[in-house]
C-alpha cells in the first residue's frame, strides 16, 4: 500500500472509532455496504523482510469501511460536479463552438465550483485495493480522467475574472474541456451513484435490523426516519420528477411512506421519553432532534398537497419554496446531520 494512503486510512480509523465500537452508530450519509468478498489479487514477489506490509495492520472490515467512506466522499464529489454541469449549461450552449444562451439573465459561472482532486487520487489508489468493489473500481478508474478535467476546470472558471477578454477566449477554452468530457463523465458519474445508493441501502437495512434486535429503539427510529425521507426521494427520481415538474409525481408510494414515516416519528418520541431508553443508548437528551422530524413530516406533507392542488411551486426566489422536493430534501439533510452530531460525532 502505498504510504500516503495508508497514513490518511489510519486516520478515518481514528475518526470513525466511534462507527466500529458503536451499535451500528455510524453516519447516515456515509453507510457501511454489504458485498460478496472478491479473491485478493496475487501481488508480486517482495524481499522478506517487506512480507508482512503495512496494509497487513488494518483488518480487512476496517478497510472496507475505509474504501467506502472515502467512495461516498467522491459520490459528493459526483453530485456537485453533477450540479455545476446542469448550471454551466444554463448559460452556455450545448454545442460545440463556444456560444451564450440569450436572454438568460445569468452571468458566465452561474453557481459554477470546482471541486479539489485529492478525494479521487485516493479513491483511485483504493480501487486497486482490497476488498474489491468489482464494477464500482472500475468505474473510479473510467471516469477519473474527464472527471479530473471538470473539477479543475470549473475550479478555473469559478476563479476566472477575465473570461471575457480577448473576445472570451478562454471562455472558448474552458467550454472545449467541459463539452469534450460532461457526457461521458455523467453516463459514468450516473452509475457510481446508483451503485453506492445500492450499497449503502442494503447497508442501513441491515444495521437497523440490528439496532431494533438489540432494543436500541431510539437510534433505529431515527436512522429508520432518515431511510424513509431517502425512500421517498428515490421514488421520484425514479419517475424521473423533480420541482420542475413535480405535479407528475404519483402519490402512491409516496402516501405509504408518509405513513410509515409518521408512525416511525411516533415511536422514536415513545423512545426518547422512555428514561430507561435514554440510559441504555447513553443519551442525556430527551429531544436529540429538537423536532426535526415533525419538521421532516410536515415538509412531505407540504409536498403531497403541492402535487394534489397540479400548481408547480414557484421557483422565482432563492432557496427551496415549502411544498417542494428541494425544501423536502433540505430538512431530510438537516435530519442527517443532527443524527451524525448526535450518533456519531
Amino acid at each position: 500500500m502505498k504510504q500516503g494512503i495508508l497514513k490518511k486510512c489510519m486516520a478515518v480509523l481514528l475518526m470513525l472509532a466511534l462507527v466500529l465500537s458503536g451499535c451500528g452508530k455510524k453516519a447516515e450519509e456515509s453507510p457501511e455496504k454489504t458485498k460478496p468478498q472478491a479473491p485478493k489479487e496475487e501481488a508480486a514477489p517482495e524481499p522478506e523482510e517487506d512480507t508482512s506490509s503495512e496494509e497487513d495492520e488494518i483488518p480487512p472490515e476496517q478497510m472496507d469501511l475505509i474504501k467506502y467512506n472515502y467512495y461516498v466522499e467522491l459520490n459528493n464529489d459526483i453530485v456537485e460536479i453533477v450540479d455545476s454541469i446542469n448550471y454551466y449549461y444554463e448559460v452556455v450552449d450545448y454545442t460545440e463552438e463556444f456560444s451564450l444562451l440569450p436572454d438568460t439573465g445569468l452571468t458566465y459561472g452561474y453557481r459554477v465550483y470546482g471541486k479539489n482532486t485529492d478525494i479521487l487520487d485516493d479513491c483511485l489508489q483504493l480501487a486497486d485495493m482490497e476488498p474489491s468493489y468489482g464494477e464500482m473500481d472500475t468505474l473510479v478508474k473510467d471516469m477519473a480522467e474527464p472527471l479530473r478535467a471538470l473539477m479543475e476546470t470549473f475550479s478555473d472558471i469559478s476563479d476566472s475574472y477575465d473570461y471575457a477578454d480577448n473576445q472570451y477566449q478562454k471562455a472558448k477554452e474552458y467550454h472545449a474541456i467541459v463539452y469534450a468530457n460532461a457526457d461521458a463523465f455523467i453516463e459514468l458519474g450516473y452509475e457510481f451513484m446508483d451503485a453506492i445508493d445500492e450499497m449503502g441501502t442494503a447497508r442501513v437495512e441491515e444495521e437497523e435490523e440490528q439496532m431494533k434486535a438489540e432494543g436500541n429503539l431510539i437510534i433505529y427510529n431515527a436512522s429508520r426516519a432518515i431511510s424513509i425521507g431517502r425512500e421517498v426521494q428515490n421514488v421520484a427520481y425514479d419517475q424521473g420528477v423533480n420541482d420542475e415538474n413535480l405535479t407528475d409525481l404519483d402519490l402512491t408510494e409516496i402516501k405509504a411512506l408518509y405513513d410509515e414515516l409518521v408512525a416511525v416519528v411516533a415511536d422514536f418520541d415513545a423512545a426518547t421519553a422512555d428514561n430507561d431508553q435514554l440510559i441504555k443508548e447513553s443519551l442525556s437528551n430527551s429531544r436529540p432532534f429538537d423536532g426535526l422530524y415533525d419538521s421532516l413530516i410536515q415538509a412531505l406533507e407540504w409536498m403531497i398537497k403541492q402535487v394534489e392542488s397540479g400548481t408547480l411551486p414557484d421557483l422565482s426566489g432563492s432557496g427551496a419554496p415549502l411544498g417542494s422536493l428541494g425544501h423536502f430534501s433540505y430538512v431530510l439533510g438537516q435530519c442527517i446531520d443532527r443524527y451524525n452530531s448526535v450518533f456519531v460525532d
